[in-house]
């Protein structure tokens, strides 16, 4: 996951296709090649919502 950082500059030099190419390539959607302190941060943020929303049990 370690890829070259591009400047504004070196963006403004691509096509808007091969713009588009680049955020595509991007995104990550397997669980497993994302950061895991990605993953844990989005899973604690999901968790304590879901714990604000649920109604108090007594």
């Amino acid at each position: 996951m370690a890829e070259k950082i591009l400047t504004a500059a070196e963006l403004e030099k691509l096509s808007p296709a091969e713009r588009h190419a680049l955020f595509e390539a991007s995104i990550v959607t397997d669980l497993d090649e994302a950061p895991p302190q990605l993953v844990e941060r989005a899973r604690s943020r999901v968790q304590q919502k879901i714990a604000e929303s649920e109604p108090q049990r007594r």
